[in-house]
């Protein structure tokens, strides 16, 4: 600030001679200064406290919406912390009331109150404006970059980057803030304290005289403040993760015996076993079905992690990928019974104004087979919606659905094939449609009812932490393993793609209802329809089947599919020329280890019984 006429007036030297100035013009500069001031702090003030409380149903509403993990809404208290905190000081330090008849000392002190109670707000505004936030955003990015990482170096490649934003991004408000301090502020309270000892009161200087003594043990303090604190953080925030990794960067101890069945289980547990243990996973279980009948069954490791629980034969286990022939199975039924045509369009179920031309003609057969040109996965905005079961869930799914037909598909319909969540779950929507009911209910209808399939149902299996009656999806992270909770899953809006669980019994029941199917004595469906749902279009890949020639591994045609939500995984393959269905099931996200258990499973349980060829 550039000292005006008064200002000098102020700041003259005592041994100078003074300058007599009109006591009334000064006392109204002085009042007019502090009005200026005392107004721009208001409206700091109000600014702060309605952003912290705005950004409040933000947080929370973003938190929900997109399924952030928990340490998002470590925010919102801090929010409340300070707008709180600014509430509370304003009525702490009030304004004195002013008005006729206050001589000049009292509006000088006054302003000059307000302008050192500014000063220590600024200076510290790292304790009570930095430090609460800045705690609650440096614990998300530390729990997202955990969740997000399989081993400590992309834990750290993660984090780092978003520690020094967040650094950065601190400690330029917290500069900016000293500047206004050394700039603004320590100027004026200078100036203050010079009117206040031209007019007498000595007061002041003696204060500034005493600031400077202990101005050195006060930045001292503080640094050692701010190191102590950051160490605290620290430790608080990277503790849990710490402890938690020692817990479980282990192999599982678990070691019981497993669960088995049929009278060929013995060699069949050998290899479980050896797999589980030596894939690491939680839980790895396997059964083979020959002409209907359970020849082997076994199911080894925890229902979750570190529970000491076991695995049983009846668990249940969701499926992911493998739904897709489930929703095809569904279909069909409606096809039969003539509710709908293998050639029917998405232009025929959804004449929207909306729909783009070149979806018009896709037909059902090409959204089966993953031909008709869908993109892979709906936007992450769709990953987050959980929906109860009925007609809102139906209708979600639907708008999903418009959403991505009104745009040009994202790949030439009908010329190659690209796994796809988006085209079963169009082709469940056409399905209800067509017949006014929800995916759900019509494959309970079409599918579970007929087979009596009793163990199946839709997302993972239900799972209380404190009974455990059935097993918990896992994922892997710093080689480590973390169990999720019995609601974490795909959005059911695409639950025609990958949301049904399953018993493996009743896995193998379905998959042998195909195997019957494809040699003309099926159940649900005839002959020839089997055949369409069996024969690929392009790549080897059917509807909800992918055909595999004979090979040096597996000396027969046979048909299966895979399919995991990233916490489980599961796989069920039937080879028609022996009569034969194996299902491999895991509740363990690790997808390579469990595919490579499920795969070595599978190419030994092909051979006769007896024959697997047990390892060490």
């Amino acid at each position: 600030m550039n000292p005006d006429k008064f200002q000098q007036a102020w700041q003259a030297d005592s041994a100078q001679t003074r300058i007599t100035i009109d006591a009334d013009l000064l006392l109204n500069e002085v009042k007019r200064t502090q009005r200026g001031f005392q107004s721009t702090i208001n409206w700091r003030d109000c600014r702060e406290v309605g952003i912290a409380l705005l950004m409040i149903p933000y947080w929370l509403y973003s938190g929900i919406t997109k399924g952030l993990p928990w340490t998002w809404y470590l925010e919102v208290p801090a929010l409340i912390w300070i707008a709180g905190f600014i509430l509370v000081d304003r009525i702490r330090h009030p304004k004195r009331p002013s008005g006729p008849g206050k001589h000049l000392l009292f509006y000088v002190e006054e302003s000059l109150s307000q302008v050192e109670h500014q000063i220590w707000l600024l200076r510290n505004v790292f304790w009570w404006y930095l430090l609460p936030p800045g705690v609650a955003i440096m614990a998300f990015f530390v729990h997202v970059s955990w969740l997000s990482a399989t081993a400590w170096w992309q834990f750290l490649l993660i984090l780092l980057p978003l520690g020094l934003f967040l650094l950065v991004v601190y400690g330029a408000i917290y500069l900016f803030n000293q500047r206004a301090v050394r700039k603004d502020l320590e100027p004026r309270r200078q100036e203050l304290l010079s009117l206040l000892s031209s007019l007498g009161d000595e007061t002041g200087n003696s204060a500034c005289v005493e600031e400077n003594k202990t101005s050195r043990w006060t930045a001292i303090r503080d640094v050692i403040l701010v190191i102590a604190v950051i160490a605290l953080c620290s430790l608080v925030i990277f503790a849990g993760p710490l402890l938690d990794v020692a817990r479980r960067s282990t192999k599982s101890s678990y070691d019981s015996p497993p669960r088995t069945s049929g009278v060929n289980s013995e060699s069949l547990a050998k290899l479980v076993i050896y797999e589980r243990k030596q894939r690491n996973l939680v839980g790895l279980a396997a059964m083979v079905m020959v002409d209907g009948r359970i020849e082997s069954a076994v199911a080894d490791g925890e229902r979750m992690y570190g529970s000491g629980v076991p695995l049983e034969l009846d668990d249940r286990w969701h499926l992911g990928g493998i739904t897709k022939s489930i929703t095809a199975t569904m279909v069909a039924r409606l096809i039969e019974s003539g509710k709908m045509n293998w050639t029917d369009t998405v232009g025929d179920a959804f004449p929207d104004p909306s729909t783009h031309d070149a979806w018009k003609e896709v037909t059902l057969t090409q959204l089966l087979t993953d031909t008709a040109g869908a993109p892979a996965q709906f936007p992450k905005a769709i990953w987050t919606k959980r929906l109860p079961f009925g007609p809102e869930r139906a209708q979600a799914r639907r708008e999903a659905v418009l959403d991505v037909i009104a745009a040009m598909p994202a790949y030439p319909p009908g010329q190659t094939n690209v796994y796809s969540n988006v085209g079963y779950t169009i082709a469940g929507a056409m399905a209800e449609k067509v017949t006014g009911e929800t995916w759900e209910d019509l494959v309970i209808q079409e599918v579970f009812e007929p087979l009596g399939l009793k163990g199946s149902g839709f997302g993972p299996p239900k799972s209380p932490e404190d009974s455990l009656p059935q097993p918990r999806g896992h994922r892997t992270h710093l080689a480590g393993k973390v169990a999720v909770d019995d609601e974490t899953d795909n959005s059911p809006i695409m639950g025609p793609a990958a949301t049904v669980h399953m018993t493996l019994s009743d896995l193998c029941t379905f998959a042998t209802e195909h195997l019957r199917g494809d040699l003309g004595e099926g159940k649900l469906l005839s002959a020839e329809t089997y055949k369409l749902l069996h024969t690929p279009a392009i790549n080897r890949y059917a509807c909800g089947w992918i055909r595999n020639a004979p090979s040096a591994d597996i000396p027969y045609t046979f048909y299966w599919h895979n399919g995991s939500n990233t916490l489980w995984y599961a796989m069920v393959a039937f080879i028609p020329e022996t009569n034969k269905v194996v299902a491999i099931t895991s509740n363990d996200g690790d997808f390579e280890n469990a595919e490579s258990a499920a795969l070595e499973i599978l190419n030994a349980t092909v051979n006769a019984p007896g024959s697997i060829e047990s390892k060490p």
